[in-house]
C-alpha cells in the first residue's frame, strides 16, 4: 500500500515529540513546611513533623510518647521508645514492672538446656550445654560446674578426685612451698613455712616444735616426738583437761586413770572418773597406789603390773623403771628383761633415710616406702624380722610387698619361702591417691608378702610414741 511522503513525516515528528516529553524530569511538591534537598524532601520546623516528633538534620524524630506505638513509652535515656506493659511483650513473655522488662513466662520461650523454673519466674540452667565451656552441669548442686583443665586458673589443673582445681606448677604455690609431683600438690620447703617456734625435722616433711614456749601456757614440746603437750589443764581447751598422758579429751567414760584428770580415778565398776577418796578396791586408786582394805584409803605400792604407769613395772611392791618387754621402752630402744634396762641395740638402721641410696640399709634391712594415702615419696630402712619381739619399741614387724613395672600381667620375682608359685603384676587403687598402683600379686589376687620387716607403728619415720 502506497503511503504518502507528507504523513510519514508526520508520525517521525510526532515520535520525535514523545521521545522529548518522556526525558522532562517533574520536580516533586515537598509538603508545607519542607524543602527539597537533592531528591528528598527534608524537614524545616519541629511543626512540619507529626505530634510528638522533632525536626532534627531534616529529619523527624520521635521526641514523645505520643508517637511510640502502643504500649511503648518514649524513654529520655535511650532516646527511642521502650516497652511498658505487656501488651508490647512477645509471645510466652510477661511484664515485669520491677524490673521494667519483658521476661519469659513460661518453658516455651526459655533456650535450649534451660527450664523455666515457676519460683523465681526465670529460666535457669539445668543441662551442660548451656554451662560454660569446660564446666558440667551437677544436678545434685543445681549448678555449674568445673569439669576440665579448661576452666581451672593459669597454671593449675583439674583434680578429678577433689573435683577442684589444683596448683599445678610452683608458681601457683604460697611463699616457701614448691610443686611436688609426687603427692600433686605445694609442699612447704624449709624452716621458714613452719609458724614461730617449730622448724623442719629431719625428714623435711613434718614441722615440730623447738621450745616449751612455742605450745602455748600449760603446754611442753616434747622433744621425742616434736609435738605439743598438756602439762596441765591450763593447756587446754575449755571444757577439756589434760590426761596422764599429756593429751587434751573431754571428760567422759575412762579405761584407766590414765583418762582421768588429776585427783580423779576410773572406777571400773562404772567406767566413770570419780573423785579421788574412800576405797575398796585397787582400781579405785591412782597408778602406783594400793587400797589399803583397813584405812579405806589408798597407799604408795602395787601387786602386779597393771597397778602402775605405762613404761614401768611392779618391782618388789613399787612401781619402777623397769621394763619386761620392749613396749616398756621409749621408742627405738630394746628392752633388757633380765636387767630391767632399756637400751639401744648398735647398727640397727631403724627408719634411716635410704631414698638417695638402698646399700645404707646393709644386708639385714631392705629399702621400703609406705603405701597410704598422702604420703611423702620418702623411702626408710626396714630391719628384717619374724616377730614383733626382733623390732625396737614404737615398731611392729610387718609384711612387705613388691611394686612392679611390668604392667598389668607382667612377670614378677620367686618367693623361695613359695617354691613352685608365680607372682604376676597388678594395679590396685590407693585410697585419695591419683592413678593405679602395681604390686605383686599371687593366686588370691592379693599383694604376696615376700618379707618381713620392722615398720614404726607410726605411721611414718622417724617413728614416735603412739597417743
Amino acid at each position: 500500500m502506497n503511503r504518502s511522503p507528507a504523513l510519514l513525516l508526520l508520525a517521525v515528528l510526532a515520535m520525535l515529540g514523545l521521545t522529548a516529553c518522556a526525558r522532562t524530569a517533574i520536580t516533586p511538591e515537598c509538603p508545607v513546611g519542607y524543602a527539597l534537598q537533592g531528591d528528598t524532601c527534608e524537614c524545616l520546623t519541629d511543626q512540619a513533623c507529626p505530634d510528638g516528633m522533632r525536626c532534627e538534620a531534616g529529619v523527624c524524630f520521635c521526641r514523645d510518647s505520643s508517637c511510640c506505638p502502643e504500649g511503648h513509652a518514649y524513654s529520655a535515656t535511650s532516646e527511642s521508645c521502650v516497652c511498658r506493659d505487656g501488651s508490647c511483650c512477645p509471645e510466652g513473655h510477661v511484664w515485669n514492672a520491677g524490673a521494667g522488662r519483658c521476661e519469659c513466662g513460661e518453658q516455651e520461650c526459655c533456650p535450649a538446656g534451660y527450664t523455666f523454673d515457676s519460683r523465681k519466674g526465670a529460666c535457669r540452667c539445668t543441662a551442660s550445654s548451656c554451662c560454660p565451656s569446660g564446666f558440667r552441669y551437677e544436678p545434685q548442686t543445681e549448678r555449674c560446674v568445673c569439669d576440665s583443665d579448661e576452666c581451672c586458673p593459669v597454671d593449675h589443673r583439674f583434680d578429678p578426685d577433689r573435683k577442684d582445681c589444683v596448683c599445678a606448677r610452683d608458681s601457683c604455690c604460697p611463699p616457701n612451698h614448691t610443686y611436688s609431683p609426687g603427692v600433686n600438690a605445694c609442699v612447704c620447703n624449709g624452716d621458714a613455712c613452719c609458724p614461730e617456734g617449730y622448724r623442719k625435722d629431719g625428714s623435711g616433711e613434718r614441722c615440730i616444735c623447738i621450745s616449751d614456749a612455742a605450745c602455748g601456757p600449760g603446754n611442753f614440746c616434747d622433744a621425742a616426738s616434736g609435738a605439743c603437750r598438756c602439762q596441765s589443764d591450763a593447756g587446754c581447751p575449755s571444757g577439756q583437761y589434760c590426761n596422764g598422758l599429756g593429751f587434751c579429751q573431754t571428760l567422759g567414760n575412762c579405761t584407766s586413770n590414765a583418762d582421768c584428770p588429776r585427783d580423779t580415778f576410773c572406777d571400773i565398776t562404772t567406767d566413770r572418773c570419780i573423785p579421788t577418796g574412800p576405797c575398796t578396791l585397787d582400781e579405785h586408786c591412782a597408778f602406783g597406789q594400793l587400797c589399803d582394805a583397813l584405812m579405806a584409803r589408798c597407799r604408795p605400792g602395787c601387786r602386779r603390773d597393771a597397778d602402775c604407769a605405762d613404761k614401768q613395772a611392779c618391782e618388789a611392791g613399787q612401781c619402777q623403771d623397769y621394763c619386761r618387754t620392749h613396749a616398756s621402752c621409749g621408742v627405738n630402744l630394746f628392752c633388757a628383761p633380765s636387767q630391767g634396762l632399756c637400751g639401744p641395740r648398735p647398727g640397727r638402721v631403724d627408719c634411716q633415710d635410704c631414698t638417695a641410696s638402698p646399700t645404707v640399709c646393709g644386708g639385714n634391712a631392705s629399702c621400703l616406702t609406705f603405701i597410704s594415702e598422702g604420703q611423702v615419696a620418702r623411702n626408710f630402712c626396714g630391719t628384717h624380722c619374724s616377730t614383733d619381739g626382733d623390732c625396737p619399741s614404737g615398731y611392729s614387724c610387718a609384711d612387705v610387698i613388691y611394686s612392679c613395672t611390668t604392667g598389668e600381667g607382667g612377670t614378677c620375682p620367686s618367693d623361695g619361702k613359695a617354691p613352685g608359685k608365680t607372682f604376676t603384676c597388678k594395679g590396685f587403687l590407693v585410697e585419695n591417691e591419683p592413678g593405679a598402683r602395681f604390686y605383686c600379686t599371687g593366686d588370691d589376687g592379693q599383694p604376696h608378702a615376700y618379707i618381713q620387716s620392722c615398720v614404726p607403728r607410726s605411721g611414718f619415720c622417724p617413728a614416735t610414741e603412739l597417743p
